[in-house]
């Protein structure tokens, strides 16, 4: 099961990087990584919600 997810994850991945002018920072937070680098999720406020959303509405419209 575990394989179909990642399999899922990567093609919205790819969807997102080829078809889609969403910045990097988006999709990761679309797909609920972790930003590893401290410095940098010490200064993030923001969870990009809006942005998000307005992504993963275009990812359901893609997919159906």
């Amino acid at each position: 099961m575990l394989h179909c997810f990642q399999g899922c994850r990567s093609s919205f991945r790819d969807w997102a990087a080829e078809c889609t002018e969403a910045p990097r920072e988006v999709c990761e937070l679309a797909l609920a990584h972790v930003n590893s680098d401290r410095v940098e999720a010490a200064y993030r406020r923001s969870d990009l919600f809006d942005r998000r959303r307005v992504l993963m509405a275009d990812w359901a419209a893609y997919i159906a």
